[in-house]
């Protein structure tokens, strides 16, 4: 499976899953009018779970000039509303973004606002 995000929008905006490459390239000289760059990532299928639900881990980090890196001890992890489940195509099973999730029924169901920290 793929992910295609068009590189202007953010929060899960105009994120379509694939699972044909194909199907990708079709859909892209599709939307070539609308959208000049797209982010082409691969899924992954078999992700690590939280309560048999997706996550991700939220972590700041700077990058000097000279390549030193700092990264603040404070994180948290954002989950998702429903449990996963591969064959499942609702968004809020595969997709943690907080401006999706939040238009989930189940949003905050297991913690407030879908997030821990860490």
């Amino acid at each position: 499976m793929w992910l295609v995000k068009p590189a202007a929008l953010n929060q899960g905006r105009g994120i379509e899953v694939f699972k044909k490459l194909r199907d990708i390239i079709e859909f892209i000289f599709e939307k070539q009018q609308k959208e000049a760059f797209w982010v082409v990532q691969k899924y992954i299928e078999r992700p690590f779970l939280y309560k048999e639900r997706k996550f991700d881990l939220r972590i700041w980090a700077v990058v000097t000039e000279d390549f030193r890196i700092y990264v603040y001890k404070q994180g948290y992890v954002r989950t998702s509303s429903t449990g996963y489940d591969l064959n499942n195509k609702n968004n809020f099973v595969h997709l943690t973004n907080q401006c999706l999730q939040v238009k989930d029924e189940s949003y905050g169901t297991f913690e407030e606002g879908n997030t821990l920290s860490f």
